[in-house]
């Protein structure tokens, strides 16, 4: 994609001209590039949509596999489960220009593998998604790859609150992982993972 690699260039030649390490991300915050809010955010739900249209034309045997109290139960997916999992990326679109000013994209270079990460955070707490992270593999040659993409959300349904931790491998599978609260008292922890491998 021309606007990840264009992302990759501009924060080499950031790094370059401080004269700053990226190989350890976490220790180098000045290599976080402000991204201007006028700037494109990556199109999430576009991406997922994509996806799904691969999976589709593969046909993949798709597996369900939902943990609760370190007990897994695994049987096959449906479309209709993984359609319903899947729209958990895909909305709300933090693009729309109804929200999107009121997050900030961020993105951090890292040499040593080499790649990018693209983080979208928000400080209004009553935004259902909270922070978004895009793992991208740059390709100077071919066209940038999207490893995966981390999304965590946070909201409130009638006396429920839910806390959500998605996570989207390119190629192999989504993850969801979600915690209830109701009136206070913690529910068990359910993680859902649907697996459709097409790298073999």
């Amino acid at each position: 994609m021309k606007y990840l690699l264009f992302a990759f260039t501009c924060l080499l030649m950031t790094a370059c001209q401080n004269n700053t390490p990226v190989a350890n991300p976490e220790k180098n915050a000045a290599v976080k590039d402000s991204v201007p809010a006028q700037q494109d955010f990556f199109p999430v739900p576009d991406y997922i949509g994509g996806q799904l249209k691969i999976i589709d034309s593969l046909q993949l045997p798709i597996s369900l596999a939902v943990t609760i109290n370190n007990k897994t139960r695994l049987t096959t997916a449906t479309d209709k489960q993984l359609r319903a999992f899947a729209d958990e990326f895909r909305r709300p679109d933090i693009s729309d220009p109804a929200v999107k000013k009121l997050y900030t994209q961020t993105s951090i270079a890292d040499q040593s593998d080499p790649s990018v990460t693209l983080i979208y955070t928000t400080t209004d707490t009553s935004l259902p998604i909270q922070k978004i992270n895009v793992y991208v593999k740059p390709d100077p040659v071919a066209n940038d790859k999207v490893s995966g993409i981390y999304i965590e959300k946070m909201f409130t349904r009638n006396d429920t609150v839910f806390n959500k931790k998605l996570y989207w491998k390119t190629g192999r599978n989504m993850q969801v992982t979600t915690e209830m609260k109701v009136g206070g008292k913690q529910l068990p922890v359910e993680q859902v993972k649907i697996t459709w491998d097409y790298s073999n």
